[in-house]
């Protein structure tokens, strides 16, 4: 399938390396709408944030985590004892390992997919690891979005729809705390996850 540029949403460009380009069309591919919708808007509220904050980060890495921080969710690559995030880290690695990126790199982006479900991070982790969490959460639940404009919330969510995000991500992260009584899903759904995500203060569409 030939490759269609993303356009560029709320002043964020969306990184073209090959890397940046496998990941996208890996997580189309495999994703539902919903999820690769999610995959979306997360990056573009953590490049947002990122700004909005005077953080200096590595676009391309963020973008190949935020865009498979989900992988391990689908149908293709969910496994029955591991936490969805170690697979989706372990996918993103392989596919950056393949793109010959330096050990460190892929050690980051390694970090940031398994530690965006962690219940709370130190400030002192790289700025992708706490980007990468902070774009998933301001999606999932709302969290930091005051800090990114109305102009540039409305653009993401006009091109990357949140329209029935909420219960179908909560049936499927609850799914996943179900099957895993012991993951960080339903350590988190246990603090009151699934209500956040309903209280979301986000436009759906």
């Amino acid at each position: 399938m030939a490759y269609i540029p993303l356009p560029d949403v709320g002043g964020v460009r969306i990184p073209d390396s090959r890397a940046a380009v496998e990941a996208e069309q890996l997580c189309r591919e495999e994703s539902s709408p919903m999820l690769y919708a999610h995959a979306l808007r997360s990056y573009f509220f953590a490049w947002l944030l990122g700004s909005a904050n005077g953080l200096r980060f590595d676009e391309e890495l963020l973008y190949v985590g935020c865009v498979l921080h989900d992988i391990g969710l689908t149908s293709t690559y969910e496994e029955p004892v591991r936490s969805f995030e170690f697979v989706g880290a372990d996918v993103a690695a392989e596919l950056a390992e393949r793109h010959s990126w330096a050990l460190a790199r892929r050690h980051t982006l390694h970090r940031s997919i398994v530690l965006h479900m962690a219940p709370g991070i130190s400030p002192a982790e790289l700025p992708e690891v706490l980007l990468l969490e902070a774009g998933v959460a301001c999606d999932v639940s709302g969290a930091r979005s005051a800090e990114i404009s109305r102009r540039a919330m409305r653009e993401v969510v006009a091109r990357h729809s949140r329209a029935d995000f909420k219960r179908e991500f909560a049936a499927l992260l609850g799914r996943e705390a179900r099957r895993k009584p012991d993951c960080s899903a339903a350590l988190l759904f246990g603090r009151g996850l699934g209500r956040r995500i309903e209280e979301a203060d986000l436009p759906d569409n």
